[in-house]
């Protein structure tokens, strides 16, 4: 068998050394943008979020999670996530012919796939240190409905991409005790605005996101993050500050949380067109919301 003469092998490595980084590179844009086709299972059983909605009743009522009870009894977790594969917006449109029903299913999914991104590295994995640019959210991916997703695609291709409400950047579980947490129940397409609603009044009505101080306004960074997606959320004549999307989030009364700040105490430090406050943006505390932690400090002496 003849070989390549040094001249040819000299040409063959130098289009070799070229070519192949470039090959990485546009693989690597690929998958951590979801672009990948997966091998999707047979569709042959109904999809329903029933096991999911089991496994959520480990979130307690202030947000933190028992990771530890999931992962003894992951089953249900992990065959949601199988389900996954198999039935999506894009392989199955037919069963969600609904805006709403195609957000459920990518906010359900998405928080599904965190929770078992966290399972599976608890408890080593104290925080996420990084949420946008660490490997906990484009170093793994999951087949979806055909596609091969990292939680980088899902969330910044998907649902922020093809679905235009600034609400989700509220209620997005990044797997940190600084973020939006995570509810106790599933997005369900029927109720899915009130659950966005709520998932918003959470938010901003926790003090480590929205905090008054005089004539200073704590802000959490995702409202400087994404502040166009909040302003264009507003009506005409509103969107010269992102004090007015939180005003509209804010309670009228602290009947439910002593101590709160309202519509009224924004409006009375910041004026009626709320421009004379000073927007201070703060960072997230990356903890992870883990129950054990706080049931540990709860029982020290």
């Amino acid at each position: 068998m003849d070989t390549p003469a040094p001249s040819r092998r000299r040409r063959l490595l130098v289009v070799a050394t070229f070519l192949l980084p470039a090959v990485l590179a546009v693989g690597g844009v690929l998958y951590v943008h979801g672009l990948l086709p997966a091998f999707v299972p047979s569709g042959d059983f109904p999809f329903h979020y029933n096991g999911y909605a089991h496994v959520l009743r480990h979130v307690k009522p202030d947000g933190d999670v028992d990771f530890s009870a999931i992962g003894r009894e992951r089953k249900e977790l992990d065959t949601f996530v199988r389900l996954l594969a198999a039935f999506s917006p894009r392989s199955r449109p037919d069963l969600f012919p609904k805006p709403e029903d195609a957000l459920a299913y990518w906010l359900n999914a998405y928080h599904a796939l965190v929770l078992q991104a966290l399972v599976d590295e608890y408890p080593y994995l104290e925080s996420v240190k990084d949420p946008w640019l660490g490997r906990f959210f484009w170093g793994r991916s999951w087949p979806v409905g055909g596609q091969r997703l990292t939680l980088w695609a899902l969330e910044h291709r998907i649902l922020q991409r093809e679905f235009a409400d600034p609400r989700i950047h509220l209620a997005l579980f990044h797997g940190t005790r600084g973020g939006p947490l995570l509810d106790g129940a599933p997005y369900e397409p029927a109720f899915l605005d009130a659950q966005l609603n709520d998932a918003a009044r959470r938010f901003i009505g926790d003090r480590r996101h929205v905090r008054l101080e005089k004539d200073t306004v704590h802000l959490a960074r995702v409202f400087n993050t994404y502040r166009e997606d909040f302003l264009s959320a507003l009506p005409e004549g509103r969107r010269d500050s992102v004090l007015q999307f939180v005003w509209a989030f804010l309670p009228d009364t602290c009947t439910e949380r002593y101590g709160c700040d309202t519509r009224s105490d924004l409006d009375r430090a910041c004026g009626p067109k709320l421009d004379r406050c000073q927007l201070v943006f703060e960072p997230e505390d990356p903890s992870l919301p883990d129950a054990a932690e706080r049931d540990a400090r709860a029982g020290a002496p």
